[in-house]
């Protein structure tokens, strides 16, 4: 299992904030795909404002800021999901 994985596995549940922004999400899943060499990730987020597909920066105390490229896919009675692909 990659490092980054680990990472991603030892946060679920954790909440990231949006740098520049009021919204924070939520790692909700780790996913493997197909691809033993790629992960996904799912993330709850509020149901509105829905973001847009875009790179946002994650941030959450004690940990480095991430860059991650999210993708809406999923809105529901809980609010909004979103996913993250990652290939090593």
């Amino acid at each position: 299992m990659s490092t980054v994985v680990s990472y991603f596995q030892a946060r679920l549940g954790a909440e990231f904030s949006i740098a520049g922004s009021a919204l924070s999400l939520v790692l909700a899943e780790v996913q493997p795909t197909a691809n033993p060499e790629a992960f996904s990730l799912t993330f709850q987020g509020p149901a509105m404002p829905q973001l847009e597909q875009q790179t946002v920066i994650l941030e959450r105390s004690g940990d480095d800021a991430l860059a991650i490229f999210i993708v809406p896919a999923v809105r529901h009675s809980a609010g909004m999901q979103y996913h993250a692909v990652f290939n090593n």
